[in-house]
Order: structure tokens, then sequence, then C-alpha cells
């Protein structure tokens, strides 16, 4: 439970979700939706269409219906179901990510760890989002869900997404070796950081990082934190980067995922089945040790107190809750040098400003590449506001973080 702000961090930046103002679209969006319910598909269809940008070109009961009206209408956007007979909600995501890759938005009609962990799962295959199904007895909240919907499905089509070969791998073991495994995640460490990297080089060297060594009179940290901030796309980022950090990692960290509500706890049984550190959600009170990662709950943002614990505040909605850039800035006045951004992946400006003061604290901050990223919205803002040391692919950032970690406790 989410209590009162003890004090506030951060500024307005965009409209409530911490994004831009969407551009009139003007062209018409084309949709499938993929759902076992013909009653839910009857209602998804009513509320998208009362939009006038968004046409439902095709529905399917099963996935082997959905791979065939995809390959056959090649829509902009999917809406796809979690159970469903002959093929579910994983395989079939698995198959159209590897032959038909389209951004999909994943719908669950439970909260259940049975359904989330196969949520988390499609998420990693390659859905780019996931949100509740409306529910067809709460009329009062049909029309939040209604826009919510409309929102995230505009969103997702301005999204560009690249094929995952895992559903290739499932057909055709055999045929594994001549292509290019694009969706496994790291081994624990990289043994060397690739030579073609994008740096940034920034002009203002005022706010360059000095190193853990030059705190002077600041009190001493006993630990580095790392924050880690993502949106759109973010999970199954996320999930490679701490999959390479080791048990032995000497740093706290703290992750910031804009997601649906209800799905926190979903995230952190997700990604504590594949990690080596031990994952928690976070709550009111709950400390920042080295070596264990906290997850921030949905609807709540995340300050950080003197003493190294963690404060839920619902104060007045600024960004997107939680805020990435709320929790980056608590970090940077608490931890100082000590405190390592890692922004990636998502939509609008939230993170920018939290970088630019980790850095101004002579902390060190990380940025994904464009390459990699589903949607580039949030590390080119702090890019553009010069609040980057390095831009990493994923498979890198692992690497980096150990490096930094290591030279902060030397």
């Amino acid at each position: 439970m989410c209590n009162t702000p003890r004090s506030t961090y951060g500024q307005s930046i965009g409209d409530a979700a911490g994004n831009t103002p969407y551009k009139i679209m003007k062209q018409q969006l084309r949709l499938v939706i993929v759902d076992d319910s013909a009653l839910m598909r009857r209602v998804l269809r009513e509320m998208l269409e009362s939009d006038p940008v968004i046409t439902v070109v095709g529905e399917a009961a099963n996935g082997q219906e959905a791979l065939e009206v995809v390959a056959r209408l090649r829509p902009d956007v999917i809406t796809m179901d979690v159970r469903m007979p002959i093929m579910d909600g994983l395989e079939t995501t698995e198959q159209l990510m590897a032959y038909y890759p389209t951004p999909i938005l994943v719908l669950t009609a439970s909260l259940s760890r049975y359904d989330t962990d196969i949520t988390f799962e499609m998420l990693g295959a390659g859905a780019l989002d996931v949100m509740e199904k409306p529910r067809l007895s709460d009329a009062p909240a049909r029309e939040q869900t209604r826009r919510d919907l409309i929102r995230r499905i505009k969103l997702l089509s301005r999204v560009k997404v690249v094929t995952h070969l895992r559903g290739r791998r499932r057909l055709d073991r055999s045929d594994t070796t001549s292509r290019l495994r694009t969706d496994i995640p790291p081994a624990p460490i990289v043994p060397h950081l690739q030579q073609q990297m994008e740096h940034v080089t920034l002009p203002d060297t005022s706010c360059l990082v000095p190193g853990p060594k030059s705190v002077g009179a600041r009190r001493k940290i006993p630990f580095p934190l790392v924050v880690i901030g993502a949106s759109t796309g973010g999970p199954r980022v996320i999930k490679q980067i701490l999959m390479g950090l080791p048990a032995t990692f000497h740093a706290a960290v703290l992750v910031i995922q804009h997601i649906a509500e209800g799905f926190s706890a979903g995230m952190v049984t997700w990604l504590a089945g594949s990690c080596a550190l031990p994952i928690s959600l976070a709550q009111e009170g709950s400390p920042l040790v080295p070596g264990t990662v906290l997850i921030a709950p949905e609807r709540c943002d995340v300050l950080i107190e003197r003493d190294q614990s963690i404060h839920l505040s619902n104060g007045p909605l600024l960004l997107q809750r939680p805020a990435i850039d709320i929790a980056m800035q608590a970090a940077a006045e608490v931890f100082g040098p000590y405190t390592i951004g890692v922004l990636l992946t998502g939509m609008g400006r939230d993170g920018a400003v939290g970088m630019k003061s980790i850095r101004r604290a002579g902390g060190y901050t990380i940025a994904q590449n464009k390459a990699s990223c589903a949607i580039y919205g949030m590390p080119r803002a702090a890019i553009d506001l010069q609040a980057v040391d390095i831009v990493l692919p994923p498979e890198e950032i692992s690497l980096a973080l150990l490096n930094r970690v290591s030279d902060s406790i030397l």
C-alpha cells in the first residue's frame, strides 16, 4: 500500500503517462483479435472500432486460426488471448514473431500465477505489452478500459518489431545452427565488450563521472545502487540484463517498469525463475541490500530514505506511475556517485531527468542502443538531454554493470 509523500522529486514531462502527445494518425490502423470467446471478441471489436482510426479486419478463435488470418491479412497490431484451445497464446506468439512479426498486445482474463507466467513468457517471445481484459460485469470501468486499450493499440502500432526465431527452432530443431540466435540471453559473464559501441560524447565536462573515490566530504555509502527504468518492450530486456548478473553482484538493484495494474507481482515470479539474484516486490520499508533486486509495484512512486530503505508514495501524479524520473532522482540524492542509472526501451521522456540527476551527482548512466529498442523514445530523450555516459545493447549492459560495481567497491 502506498503512503503519502514525504518529499517530491521530478517535474511534469509530457502527458500524465509520461508520453509526448500523439500525432494525428491519418491512415487506418488494421487489427486482428485473437480470443476463444466469441463474446469477448465482440466486446473488443466494439471498444476498438469506437475509435475512427481503428478497423478490426479479422478475428481468430485459437492460435492455429490466428496464424492463417495474420498470414492472409497482415494486420498492424494483434490482440492475443493467453488460454486458447489447439494452440495457446505462447506458442502462437512464438510462431507469429518467427514468421509474421507483428506488434502484439497480450490480453489476459486472469491474474493467477499460471496465467501471468504464460503472459510474461509471451513478452519474452516478442509480445510488446500486456493488460487485463475488460471485465464484462464491471460497467463503470468499461470506459476507462476502452480508452486504455485504444491508447495502447495506437502506441504499439508505431513499433517496428523484429523477427524472433524461437518459433522456427521449435518446428525445425535440426536447422538451428545455421540461424542467428537473437533471443538467447547472455552468459553470466560476457568475455569481451564488442568493439563497435555507440558512445555519447558530452561537451558538459562539469558533470563527468568523478569516480567513487572522489566523494570527498560526502558520507560513506556502503554499496552501489543500480536503478533500471523501462517501459514498452522492457520486461524481456530486463530479464536479459539480470540473467547476466551473478549471485555475488555487490550492488542493490531497483527496477522501475511501466506495466499494467496487477502485473508487477507476476513479473517478479517470472524473473525469479531464471535469475541468480533474489528478486522481490518492493514494499514500504523494504531495505536496499547488495545482491538483491526490488521491483517497483504499480500505482506507487518509489522514494529512497537516508537509511537506504524504500518509501512508496501515492503523491500527485506527475508522470507514469511508478515514475522512473522520481526513483532515479531519489537514488541520486541518497547514493550520489554510487548510483548507476540504466534506461531501456520505452515511449516518452520518463527517465531522462532522472538520468541527468544521477550524472550530476557523479553517478554513471547507461542507455539501451536504438537497434535493440522496441521504442527508442526514452533512451533518446536522455541522450538529447546529455544525461548518458554510454549507449550499449542489452547483452553488454550486464558486463558494464559488473565492471562499474567492481570499480566502485575497490
